[in-house]
């Protein structure tokens, strides 16, 4: 252990690194109180058919900066690669890691909803 860590965190990773994959499994937790009504979206349509709904995003908008900032995903597979960095290179942050491939799917998948999507993100700040 690092040398920066007390010894709670040196126990709690130790804990960490006992769990199985099939411990090491994510909850998700849902936050029934925030009402989401679900739009009719094709999502294989926006490739193609580049027409965003202006109110859907306007709704995705304030989800992201007020409500659901997080995303969760259930993988064991990605978990327990995720994992296995974390507790195997100093630094390695899941956060940033997933972000930046969730980012560059999308960025290839969605490119006119991502930029639109940026630019939204943008003009609320």
């Amino acid at each position: 252990m690092s040398g920066k860590m007390g010894s709670g965190a040196s126990h709690i990773l130790e804990g960490i690194k006992r769990k199985t994959v099939k411990d090491a499994q994510v909850e998700v937790i849902r936050d029934e109180s925030i009402p989401v009504e679900p739009h009719n979206v094709n999502p294989s349509k926006l490739d193609t058919d580049v027409q965003i709904n202006v109110n859907v995003l306007q709704d995705a908008v304030d989800l992201a900066l007020n409500k659901k900032q997080r995303i969760s995903v259930w993988a064991p597979d990605i978990a327990l690669v995720m994992w296995y960095l974390k507790l195997s290179t100093p630094m390695f942050s899941i956060s940033d890691v997933a972000k930046k491939y969730i980012a560059e799917g999308l960025m290839r998948d969605h490119p006119e909803l991502y930029r639109r999507a940026k630019e939204e993100l943008d003009k609320s700040h």
